[in-house]
């Protein structure tokens, strides 16, 4: 049991060396205690503007928090 969340909303951690970003954690409805809610990402896709059909709905999965580590610093690139 932690006596504070060690992730935040919006924190990267890497599960099994994979980049995830948190999205909710047990401060939040329908997240048990000790787990948080991940984004991995979406797939690929080609954007609406250029005649794609963009992405669908994000999924987002709930993880216990002992199987995550701090995430790595993002690379930060502009469009």
């Amino acid at each position: 049991m932690y006596d504070e969340l060690p992730f935040a909303k919006g924190d990267f951690v890497r599960i099994d060396g994979i980049n995830a970003v948190v999205v909710a954690n047990e401060e939040d409805e329908n997240i048990p205690h000790d787990h948080i809610a991940v984004f991995f990402g979406s797939e690929f896709a080609k954007r609406e503007s250029e005649g794609g059909e963009g992405n669908g709905n994000p999924v987002v999965w709930i993880i216990p928090i002992d199987v995550c580590e701090d995430g790595l610093d993002p690379e930060i690139r502009e469009e």
